[in-house]
């Protein structure tokens, strides 16, 4: 029964993870894959619009990314690209998305004018994304900018952006998809050291 198990959920990580042809394709959206790579999106017009407002200043954006766009817990895995994160922003003036899309949402408005990656990886024993820009960890997932006070617990197993994938050991990508997911213990360890 378990070897039974632990075949499907093998069998469940390989169609969630596919490397092929160069590319670090992810099952995200209901059988559909897409490149890792193809999440970053610098020249779609809603980072554009929020970069001409903003302007290059990381923190600054960091800021934007933290106060308006509410965590929202994903049923299952949905990785967001950011026309879908800031969607709501320009009707209700509150996005909304987990750990994977906020990253990626900031990734993209840095990347006009900085080299910053998604981290992919662990915090404290639970699944999280966050972003990485000059060797500082910018945890998108609080309310408001401030400096991360606790980086021995944030372990990245891969980082990526638009133009790269890099994995920190071969199949780090596919261990990354089998780390377990509890939102609100995860999120509840991180509120207790911003206390």
């Amino acid at each position: 029964m378990c070897l039974l198990l632990g075949a499907l959920l093998l069998s469940q990580l390989r169609w969630r993870v596919i490397y092929e042809d160069g590319q670090y394709l992810v099952n995200v959206r209901g059988g559909r894959l897409q490149d890792l790579r193809d999440f970053i999106q610098t020249s779609n017009p809603d980072v554009l619009a929020v970069y001409s407002q903003i302007g290059p200043e990381y923190w600054t954006l960091y800021d934007f990314v933290c106060r308006n766009i509410s965590y929202r817990l994903d049923v299952g895995e949905f990785w967001q690209v950011p026309s879908e994160t800031l969607g709501r922003y320009w009707e209700e003036g509150q996005g909304y998305g987990d750990c994977e899309d906020t990253s990626i949402l900031l990734v993209s408005l840095l990347r006009n004018f900085t080299h910053a990656h998604v981290a992919v990886g662990m915090y404290r024993g639970y699944g999280h994304a966050w972003c990485q820009r000059a060797g500082q960890i910018l945890e998108t997932t609080y309310t408001s900018a401030r400096v991360v006070p606790d980086p021995q617990n944030y372990n990245p197993y891969l980082y990526f952006n638009e133009h790269e994938v890099i994995e920190l050991w071969p199949g780090a990508l596919e261990d990354m998809f089998a780390l377990r997911r509890d939102e609100f213990t995860k999120l509840d360890l991180m509120a207790s050291v911003v206390k």
